[in-house]
């Protein structure tokens, strides 16, 4: 039976709030503009206000005690249920994507089923066994612990992976008996209607998900500070995470921070080099860089430093960067014009130091169209090797060896993800135990999680809360811890 949607009507009508089962127009509006073609609106959006907010966490408090009572089968289903409408509208989903931020149609499409893939690991995983039993000093007592769910989650998601994000955050809190309040990105609003029609498709009861967009800087005070708040899952700038962090200090909230990464990635004389430059240019510029995860840094060992750079560099100018929503695209526009700016920035902060570009590939120079570059002749101070740049530039240093290689990719407040290309295992092995990250990768580039196992950061990257996996239902639980004796 064909599920249909109706995210096209209401990205016109401007009716994109979903509060209490209901979707509801707001006072005013917003528009938001294809990357790739900035003259083509994309959609119209309310903006939420501080009331709507109470009402979504009014009606969220609510729903949470009947969702709770649900079985773990019955909740199961539902997440399954989504899973196949989602998978039913994929080049919808997809399309959808692309139009938000831009993404390169074979990226989103990626991006999509992944989505569904995620959906179907936490309808499995909510079957799985919960709580543990000990054993007791006291042979007539029976000890064990339960899993109960949180409450009211407020879940704030980013631009860059518009289905991929929200749901590795809503799943989880969902099929452990949660409810949740999503705040996403307003650049990623379309893909949020969408999504949230899925799992009103698939039976979600009213009032477990609320929808809400609009301004974030606007509603924060209304998303951090209601009572009925049990956690907050939060992924973005480290600014904005910091702020939350220090809204919620005072009160016992749970809160689950991703704040992005400057991912490292060494080369030793002994890698496959053809294999290395290939991954290392996957990492730094599919999704136009901007991944939390993307290979901002690569580090080079003297000895093939020659023929590894010609490698990464005949890999970027042949990218094909252009209209995204043809397939053979590589790289597609950055996700916005504030985006754009702020790449710009970089580049010209680049230029007045004097840095050398080795690849530059070419791009339309229109809209929000940035080149994937290279740039070496770095100070290991600047702003290029100490920030998240979010774009597609790569800063590419020569070292002497692993231990001057492993002090550079140590060296910056961030620490979630990290490379090392090479055949010696004794040396991987070294550099598991050496590099500051929560996500480490030996052969591979920085970039890719996968849904089972958790993801995190390490330093500045990510507060001390895990995602994913079996994080995701350490975060969105709480522990009770059962005697019973029998008389």
């Amino acid at each position: 039976m064909t599920t249909h949607l109706r995210t096209s009507q209401r990205l016109l009508d401007g009716c994109t709030l979903f509060i209490g089962g209901e979707w509801k127009n707001g006072m005013e509006t917003f528009q938001r503009f294809d990357p790739s073609s900035l003259s083509q609106c994309t959609g119209v959006y309310a903006m939420s206000t501080e009331e709507m907010v109470a009402d979504a966490y009014k009606y969220a408090k609510t729903a949470q005690e009947n969702w709770a009572a649900f079985t773990a089968q019955q909740r199961s289903e539902v997440l399954r249920k989504a899973s196949d409408i989602l998978e039913e509208h994929l080049e919808t989903a997809t399309r959808q994507l692309t139009a938000d931020m831009g993404k390169a149609i074979r990226d989103a499409r990626g991006e999509v089923l992944r989505s569904i893939a995620i959906l179907r690991y936490y309808s499995g995983d909510a079957l799985q066994p919960s709580g543990d039993v000990y054993p007791s000093a006291d042979n007539s007592t029976f000890l064990l612990t339960v899993e109960e769910p949180l409450g009211v989650i407020c879940a704030i998601t980013p631009w860059n992976f518009p289905f991929a994000i929200p749901t590795w955050k809503i799943a989880p809190a969902l099929v452990y008996g949660n409810s949740v309040v999503w705040k996403p990105a307003e650049a990623a609003s379309g893909s949020a209607v969408l999504l949230a029609e899925v799992f009103e498709a698939a039976g979600l009861p009213s009032g477990v998900l609320n929808l809400i967009t609009g301004s974030g800087s606007r509603l924060s005070k209304a998303l951090t500070g209601n009572e009925a708040l049990a956690a907050i899952t939060f992924t973005g700038s480290g600014g904005v995470g910091n702020r939350i962090r220090q809204s919620v200090a005072d009160r016992n909230i749970k809160i689950q921070l991703e704040l992005g990464g400057k991912n490292p990635a060494i080369v030793l004389a002994d890698a496959d080099l053809e294999d290395a430059s290939l991954q290392v240019l996957r990492g730094a510029m599919y999704s136009t860089g901007q991944r939390c995860t993307a290979t901002s840094r690569v580090y080079v060992e003297r000895a093939v430093s020659e023929d590894f750079t010609q490698k990464i560099i005949d890999k970027v100018n042949a990218l094909i960067v252009g209209d995204p929503y043809i397939e053979t695209t590589e790289v597609g526009p950055l996700g916005s014009p504030e985006q754009l700016k702020s790449v710009n920035q970089f580049l010209a902060l680049a230029k007045s130091e004097g840095v050398t570009i080795l690849a530059n590939a070419s791009a339309p120079d229109s809209d929000c169209f940035f080149p994937p570059m290279v740039i070496t002749d770095v100070s290991a101070k600047s702003r290029l090797v100490t920030d998240e740049i979010f774009g597609p530039i790569l800063v590419l240093q020569v070292v002497e060896n692993f231990q001057e290689a492993v002090s550079h990719a140590n060296n910056t407040e961030f620490g979630l993800s990290s490379s090392l290309f090479t055949r010696d295992l004794t040396t991987a092995m070294k550099f598991i135990k050496l590099t500051q990250s929560g996500v480490v990768h030996v052969n591979r580039e920085t970039a890719g999680v996968e849904p089972h196992v958790p993801f995190g950061g390490l330093k500045g990257s990510s507060s001390l809360n895990r995602e994913q996996g079996t994080a995701a239902r350490e975060f969105f639980t709480t522990t009770k811890t059962v005697y019973i004796r029998s008389t």
